[in-house]
């Protein structure tokens, strides 16, 4: 109950500081979309003011005009009959004034007769309708050209540039102001109900983020939970591992002080005595052999895993008789071991299975002398082969006193061996209890598998497995295992 509280409050806390850190740019987000989106409304009333402008340009005012009147100026009768066709629409609510410009920057025509024939300075939205470009745009009333007029800003100012029959470019400009109060209201109408729209989508986006986050939040959890889970389980794997590497050293530096010990006796016999006659000598001489031939194979034991474990070992991969393999290995250990019955159970459909024959060879050399060791004399050892579905199986199954269930923690790690049944062998330099490690990584190295089942006072049986189809490589490197 107390980690379901403290995860919701962490689930809690973290949305929270999501939330806060997501709401500053989703803000800034909207305002700039909100600015975009009325500039891009405004922008669409003036294009639609211009396009007003050119049609009365066109329809309204150009018919009353022609191209000499606007270089020559116009008579009072000429401005009189257009006030009248007109009929005062430049005074309305829609129009504030209209304007006719010729190409010097007088104005040829105004609603407002008080700015006709005064000449101003061309500005860039007169030198571009002059050029032929319309244009709209937005004015606050109190440009030079509006001195002395009653105009009140803001207002939108339309230029439509008048090409009259028979030339090529404009002999003037129309100019047009309308009101811009009723142009903002409808662009703040509109742009109110973009805004409203803006607001719920991004409302909408940020709250369809919030599951998002608690499902990311809770794969993030949940992946960090994991990774303390296995670092825990790694360093307890790391300290049992160096706790049997150390019970092992001290095991090891004790039987290779025992054989030191031994070898430094007897020769120190040989050495100071002067009474040994030959066969003495050759007694101690043995002694010491065997002793020096036990620190050898420990020695050897011990290169060979850290050379398969470092990945320095590859296999020379032959298709084998894996039965003919068994039956040599099971006649060399007979030959040592004549008080001991040797059983062989071999399947008869048993293909030749790709390895290294002396690699495998050395696995069935450790297994039966495992068996033969660890169980009293006279007692049966079984060795028999199985085929399976993609694999053969061997077993070696011995009558010794058996091993109790989590023996399994290091005996095929290193470092640890079978408790012996008669006590031989147990002070001799050479059992190093590597072998079992170093049969595990041979056969890990061609794809296989090794265990045992063992129960205490019946005995134990290895079991150890060869793919039948060759793996892709034929150099495979030995991977340890972790635990």
């Amino acid at each position: 109950m107390l980690a379901t509280t403290k995860y919701g409050t962490n689930a809690v806390g973290s949305l929270v500081r999501f939330g806060l850190l997501a709401l500053v740019p989703l803000v800034a987000l909207g305002a700039v979309l909100a600015h975009n989106l009325n500039a891009d409304v405004q922008q669409r009333y003036l294009e639609t003011s211009r396009s007003s402008a050119t049609l009365i340009a066109q329809v309204g005012i150009q018919p009353l005009l022609n191209a000499q009147q606007l270089g020559s100026g116009m008579s009072a009768i000429q401005i009189a009959e257009i006030d009248d066709k007109l009929q005062g629409a430049a005074v309305s609510q829609e129009v504030r004034r209209i304007k006719v410009w010729n190409r010097s920057g007088t104005i040829i025509y105004s609603d407002n007769h008080a700015l006709i024939g005064r000449t101003f300075q061309i500005d860039t939205d007169l030198g571009e309708a002059l050029a032929g470009e319309s244009s709209a745009s937005i004015t606050d009333g109190h440009d030079e050209e509006h001195a002395g007029d009653d105009l009140i800003g803001p207002l939108v100012q339309a230029y439509v540039p008048l090409v009259f029959k028979g030339t090529s470019s404009p002999s003037g400009a129309f100019e047009l102001y309308l009101p811009y109060a009723p142009v903002q209201v409808a662009i703040d109408r509109e742009s109110n109900q973009l805004y409203l729209l803006l607001a719920a989508g991004l409302t909408l986006f940020y709250a369809s983020m919030f599951p998002v986050v608690l499902l990311a939040d809770r794969w993030r959890r949940r992946l960090l939970h994991e990774a303390q889970e296995t670092a825990l389980a790694n360093l307890a794997v790391l300290e049992r591992l160096n706790r049997v590497k150390s019970e092992f050293l001290t095991r090891i530096s004790h039987q290779f002080r025992t054989a030191l010990v031994g070898i430094q006796g007897f020769s120190e016999l040989i050495r100071d005595s002067e009474r040994l006659d030959l066969a003495e000598v050759k007694a101690f001489a043995s002694d010491i052999y065997k002793d020096a031939e036990g620190l050898d194979r420990a020695f050897t034991d011990m290169l060979e895993l850290d050379g398969i474990e470092a990945g320095r070992t590859t296999l020379k991969m032959v298709r084998v008789d894996i039965n003919q393999l068994i039956s040599g290995a099971v006649e060399a250990i007979r030959s040592q071991n004549p008080s001991h019955r040797l059983a062989v159970r071999l399947a008869a459909s048993v293909p030749a299975v790709p390895c290294d024959a002396d690699k495998i060879a050395q696995v069935l050399a450790i297994l039966l002398s495992n068996a033969v060791k660890y169980s009293p004399a006279g007692s049966e050892v079984v060795v028999s082969s199985e085929l399976n579905a993609r694999n053969v199986e061997v077993m070696v199954k011995d009558r010794g006193r058996g091993m109790p269930l989590d023996f399994d923690d290091g005996l095929f790690v290193g470092y640890q061996r079978q408790p012996s049944t008669s006590g031989e062998g147990t002070n001799r330099a050479g059992a190093t209890g590597l072998g079992l490690p170093i049969a595990r990584q041979i056969v890990e190295m061609h794809g296989g598998r090794i265990w045992f089942d063992s129960t205490v006072g019946q005995g134990s049986e290895f079991h150890f497995t060869l793919p039948i189809q060759l793996r892709p490589s034929t150099e495979l490197q030995a991977v340890a295992r972790a635990t």
